[in-house]
């Protein structure tokens, strides 16, 4: 036995519901993004805070001015003074790429959420590709999200949905 063929306007609304819950899919896949992302803030405020620290603080055997010299110590000459400081630019470098991180993911989070407002205003179905395909590269909730856009936006009732 065959199964009776779906009507034309039951097609659709299958088709509109698939697209409503791909923009649902968007909007959370772009809020958990930005927020696991917003997690290196505390990473870039450590960098930031290490790299104000000054030298004088990372030295374990500094002297206090008033301290007497030993005898048996000998004076360290003003080439051979060594610090216990790692290089500031070190904080520096790792606080701007923590930063860069942070931006781009706030980005791609804010776009992926954009996505989602498209498809549920029905426009710029090149952009929502764009973006599917961007979000393939986050196994496996993205890959999912970008593989149901692809299929279900290549459906002719899709099409339709789409002006222009």
């Amino acid at each position: 036995m065959t199964t009776p063929p779906i009507s034309t306007e039951s097609q659709r609304a299958v088709t509109r519901e698939r697209l409503r819950l791909l923009s649902l899919g968007y909007y959370i896949s772009g809020a958990i993004g930005a927020v696991c992302v917003s997690f290196l803030l505390i990473h870039l405020t450590v960098f930031t805070v290490l790299s104000f620290i000054p030298e004088s603080k990372w030295n374990k055997n500094a002297r206090s001015v008033t301290a007497p010299i030993s005898q048996n110590e000998q004076i360290a000459k003003p080439h051979e003074v060594h610090s216990d400081a790692p290089p500031v630019i070190i904080f520096r470098i790792a606080a701007g790429v923590i930063g860069f991180i942070i931006l781009v993911g706030w980005t791609l989070g804010g776009l992926t959420i954009y996505a989602g407002r498209c498809i549920k205003m029905r426009k710029q179905r090149t952009f929502v590709h764009v973006i599917a395909g961007m979000n393939c590269i986050w196994i496996p909730y993205g890959t999912l999200l970008g593989v149901a856009t692809f299929l279900t936006l290549s459906t002719p009732d899709a099409k339709e949905e789409w002006p222009g």
